[in-house]
């Protein structure tokens, strides 16, 4: 991804809540038309919208009482395609879970080296190598848009283990992550 293709962090944000705020209107107000907006939301999602799919992420994350089950793995799947799309604000959310792979990537031998190849700055280091790392995590568990949008809702909450699984997943992407930034 060029970095010209990412969404800076007070845009993502301010159409994540432009777009927040009118969904939550309608459930307050037209429950009856939430589902058609729902479903204008996740063709969004679905043609690469990454504030679309960080949209879907935010409504998975707690559900919507009778309509949408809370949902962690879509919620998880979501945000990291959101921020694997350019996202920043996605990106920050994820920082926490990411954390890992950071400290990894600092750790290297060859770290400043990475950082000059690639044009990384300590401005630009959470989202060049956040982006990077959920790409990385887009190709290690295969995801999509349309697998996410075709997924069985069911109701899955959040455990250690659960969480466990996305950073084993994590783990798995770091070594060729890293191959591409030497490369």
């Amino acid at each position: 991804m060029d970095y010209k293709d990412f969404i800076y962090k007070e845009d993502a944000y301010a159409g994540f809540v432009e777009l927040r705020k009118v969904l939550n209107q309608m459930l307050e107000t037209r429950r009856d038309r939430f589902e058609e907006s729902w479903a204008d939301v996740g063709a969004l999602a679905m043609a690469g919208n990454p504030i679309a799919q960080d949209i879907m992420s935010y409504y998975y994350k707690n559900g919507v009482n009778g309509f949408l089950p809370e949902n962690y793995d879509l919620y998880m799947k979501w945000e990291i395609l959101a921020a694997a799309n350019g996202n920043e604000f996605a990106i920050e959310k994820l920082q926490f879970f990411l954390n890992y792979a950071f400290q990894e990537l600092i750790t290297q031998d060859n770290y400043q080296k990475i950082m000059s190849k690639n044009g990384i700055t300590e401005e630009n280091y959470l989202y060049v190598i956040g982006n990077l790392l959920c790409e990385g995590l887009v190709d290690q568990m295969q995801i999509t848009a349309k697998g996410l949008v075709e997924a069985k809702n069911e109701i899955i909450v959040y455990t250690p283990e659960r969480l466990r699984t996305y950073k084993r997943e994590l783990e798995k992407a770091l070594p060729r992550i890293l191959e591409y930034l030497l490369a």
